[in-house]
């Protein structure tokens, strides 16, 4: 047996995009993750938060949207190995559910205590008392939802 050949950080970033993509692509759940991701740091930059606040989001948004593409690996994994039902791997599909659950529950309560002040309001206003800034709101949720719910899933 011959010796593996290193690999280029060229090349294992390029990996490394190409899971995320696939992530996006046959996961839903990854895609709602990715939309909420959007709002949320549209809202931060509209409210200005500090930049150790904004930190707090992205942080936030890493454990979110990491925890959900390791648990589509490890799905995918355990869907490769035991093609059936197995009772022992739906409990480990399960745990790793959990996982996602725990980190976006954190996550949503983080933002809460980031977002909960009179400036959000204040730029909800902002959207809703201009017109063209309600449609292009209104487009952008519309798109969101059509990327997230009608895009067909691969696997």
């Amino acid at each position: 047996m011959r010796p593996l050949k290193r690999r280029s950080l060229l090349h294992s970033f390029r990996d490394a995009l190409r899971g995320v993509w696939l992530c996006l692509c046959s996961e839903r759940n990854m895609r709602i993750h990715a939309a909420a991701c959007g709002y949320v740091l549209f809202f931060a930059l509209k409210m200005k938060l500090p930049p150790g606040e904004l930190a707090c989001l992205l942080l936030a948004i890493g454990l979110v949207t990491g925890a959900e593409a390791m648990n589509t690996a490890l799905e995918k994994l355990c869907d490769h190995v035991c093609g059936e039902r197995n009772p022992e791997i739906g409990r480990v599909k399960d745990l790793a559910a959990g996982a996602v659950l725990l980190c976006a529950i954190f996550a949503a309560l983080t933002g809460g205590v980031l977002f909960l002040r009179p400036e959000l309001w204040a730029a909800v206003m902002d959207i809703v008392g201009t017109s063209w800034k309600l449609g292009a709101f209104g487009c952008s949720a519309a798109v969101s939802l059509v990327l997230i719910f009608g895009v067909p899933v691969k696997r």
